[in-house]
């Protein structure tokens, strides 16, 4: 029988939750390893809060609305303030004006991120919000995915949990050992009455990602107003998050043209088309969507893989 331990942890305005599961040991050998895990990933929390928050004036995202683009040449620091050199899926190097090669920071990672999602969505998930830039519809799954990879995995990898899973604001990233036969089940929320489920996904390693106007109202730029709540699934929760924020924006009818690649999918602009040397959208991921429309029916997109009950 597993055992289950749980934390949260409070940042970015909102509460966040660590699992973990074990299917051979004790809930006391289990407590004391999420407790060592959770303030390494709280500070990691709080530490994109202080570089991309946009309603803090000191962070970088605040300086870029100013102007101050310099956030895209820094070298990449971690939580503790100490240069990092660890290398993620998606870090790499920037050159600078002066021709130097840097590591590349946390910041150009996400502009990077955004900007790639502006075109894969046809501009329906868009950095700009107002007239200024605001990643913030990608930088927490971008934050929980990354979190994950970076302090729950190595548990999994080692032996020392079975699977693992960090979540907050209606993103989550999960992950179950390749010999564990536990499987994740979360429930989609009812946008009309939060103490319901619409939905339950059945998920092993993968992200699952909420948007649309219940919580937070009209914070989304939208061509289209019939969703009102749309959550994806897909293998890494950065994307998910990504193609949720799309859904809500570009509505039902574009979203599903988009993903299946459809010609007469809508965009905003042809400068903001898909170039060629991106891959085709789909090939991302394995995509699966749960859309509420606006009059309370809800509909379903399937991949091949990934069980809804």
């Amino acid at each position: 029988m597993a055992t289950i331990q749980a934390r949260v942890i409070h940042a970015m305005t909102i509460p966040f939750t660590v699992q973990l599961v074990s299917e051979r040991r004790d809930a006391t050998y289990l407590a004391t390893l999420i407790d060592e895990v959770t303030p390494q990933i709280g500070a990691f929390l709080q530490h994109v809060d202080a570089t991309f928050s946009p309603f803090r004036h000191d962070s970088q995202v605040s300086a870029a609305r100013r102007g101050d683009w310099s956030g895209l040449l820094r070298g990449t620091h971690n939580a503790h303030g100490t240069q990092d050199t660890r290398g993620t899926r998606h870090h790499g190097t920037t050159i600078s004006p002066d021709g130097a090669r840097r590591p590349q920071s946390e910041f150009a990672e996400v502009y990077a991120l955004a900007q790639q999602a502006k075109q894969l969505t046809h501009g329906h998930f868009d950095p700009m919000h107002a007239g200024v830039y605001d990643p913030t519809g990608i930088v927490k799954g971008w934050a929980i995915e990354r979190a994950h990879e970076r302090f729950l995995m190595p548990l999994i990898r080692s032996g020392r949990c079975d699977a693992a899973a960090l979540g907050g604001g209606g993103d989550i990233q999960t992950a179950v050992a390749d010999d564990s036969d536990f499987t994740w089940r979360i429930g989609v929320q009812n946008p009309d009455d939060p103490r319901s489920t619409l939905r339950t996904v059945t998920m092993r390693n993968g992200g699952i990602a909420t948007s649309g106007t219940s919580q937070r109202g009209e914070h989304i730029t939208r061509t289209a107003h019939d969703l009102k709540q749309a959550t994806v699934i897909d293998d890494h929760l950065t994307f998910a998050d990504m193609w949720a924020t799309a859904a809500a924006s570009a509505g039902e009818a574009a979203f599903r043209n988009i993903v299946a690649g459809s010609p007469t999918a809508h965009a905003k602009s042809t400068a903001q088309a898909k170039p060629a040397t991106l891959p085709h959208p789909t090939a991302q991921s394995n995509l699966m969507a749960v859309f509420v429309r606006a009059d309370g029916t809800v509909t379903e997109l399937h991949p091949s893989q990934t069980g809804l009950s």
